[in-house]
């Protein structure tokens, strides 16, 4: 049987870098200013989640299977979970979702930022693979600044990253109780943008792991535009509301899909 195919240059995003989908130009036939866009969608008081909701500090390990260009690839990461003790003030906290692939490397998303009494509020998210990229959050201006020359966007209430969001997630799944069809509407940064993802809570699915049969909820993010990608996640109340696999689908049929394979316990954040 030949060797797994890992396609080089290819380790998938943690969730798809939705841009907004933009209106073709138009030349105006008169003198009048043009259309203002309508504002986004301010987020979901649902996704609200106190600190006493968030999990214990937690790492899942995942097997991922994946198909580039009509090659399968194999590889394996986790997402890790750190939060300081409730007794610490501030109240920092660490999540990295790690993507490790033979031949290719490491390829690292980190949110950083602190946990509050209304749920995570991200400071710094990074992707790091051969050079990185950086978001910053300035909660004073209310500011999301992006690397390179990309202009910074205005900050709404409760606004995550990619990887803050599964946690924000794990914890709204843990404190609220969501019936199918529930639809979140939350800002999302990525390093290039942040726009507003809806989420929908699409069925009860359950996922054998190792022989164990783990309850959970199938949560879906559908794509923006043509070009964007579908997510989706199934969160296990069991693990805190963290995610026991995400699967992410390209417009071109491309996908990863990342499954649990385990679990440990971190050792406690740094100070």
């Amino acid at each position: 049987m030949p060797e797994p195919v890992i396609a080089p240059e290819t380790t998938p995003e943690p969730a798809p870098e939705l841009a907004p989908q933009k209106a073709p130009e138009t030349t105006a036939a008169t003198t009048e200013p043009a259309e203002v866009p309508p504002p986004q969608i301010a987020q979901d008081k649902a996704l609200v989640a106190k600190a006493e909701n968030f999990p214990d500090n937690l790492q899942i390990n995942y097997k991922l299977t994946g198909q580039e260009r009509g090659l399968n690839y194999y590889a394996s990461g986790y997402l890790k979970w750190q939060a300081n003790p409730a007794s610490s003030s501030p109240r920092n906290y660490e999540a990295e979702l790690r993507v490790r692939a033979f031949l290719i490397g490491n390829r690292v998303w980190r949110s950083q930022g602190l946990l509050t009494e209304d749920g995570l509020a991200p400071k710094r998210y990074s992707d790091s693979f051969r050079g990185e990229r950086a978001a910053h959050f300035d909660s004073a201006k209310r500011t999301i600044s992006f690397s390179g020359n990309t202009p910074s966007t205005s900050m709404q209430s409760g606004a995550q990253d990619q990887v803050s969001l599964f946690i924000q997630m794990a914890a709204a799944v843990s404190a609220q109780n969501f019936k199918t069809g529930s639809e979140l509407n939350i800002q999302t940064a990525t390093t290039r943008d942040a726009v507003n993802w809806r989420l929908t809570y699409q069925s009860d699915e359950a996922i054998e792991v190792k022989g164990e049969r783990i309850e959970t909820q199938k949560w879906v993010c559908l794509p923006r535009g043509k070009f964007d990608s579908r997510i989706e996640m199934w969160l296990s109340k069991t693990h805190g509301g963290l995610p026991v696999r995400i699967k992410i689908t390209q417009v071109s049929g491309n996908f990863i899909d990342m499954e649990m394979s385990g679990t440990e316990v971190p050792g406690p954040l740094a100070e």
